[in-house]
Parts: structure tokens; sequence; C-alpha cells
């Protein structure tokens, strides 16, 4: 489990689970987040978007692992 240290716009954790597949591993992220300031939680909804900094790391994770 990853928490965010210093929250202040927004705060939450990401935990991650490995599982067995086959011959692969299947990651599970599921995050469990705050947003505090009203403005920034419109701007995440609406702009920004929930799901980008999940994405991100998912796709630099595969690219570590050659998939």
């Amino acid at each position: 489990m990853t928490r965010i240290a210093d929250a202040q716009e927004f705060g939450g954790t990401w935990t991650i689970d490995l599982a067995p597949h086959g011959g692969e591993t299947t990651v599970t992220i599921t995050e469990r987040g705050e947003v505090y300031n009203p403005a920034f939680r419109f701007m995440s909804r609406f702009v920004f978007g929930y799901k980008g900094t999940m994405e991100s790391y998912l796709g630099a994770l595969a690219k570590q692992v050659g998939r």
C-alpha cells in the first residue's frame, strides 16, 4: 500500500495486488482517494480525470517487464 505523504489538495492510498494468472501476473490497483478542495475536485472530475496517473503507472510497469 502506498499513501500520499503530504496531502493538501488530495490524499488517499493505492493498494497494489499481484496474482498469478497462468504463466503471467495480474496487477490490480485499488485507489481510495479524497479530493479536499472543491475547485480541484471539479477539475479532477471534468478536466484531468481520475485514471490518468494509474494508467501511466501501469504503462510504465508494462514497459519495464516487456509488455
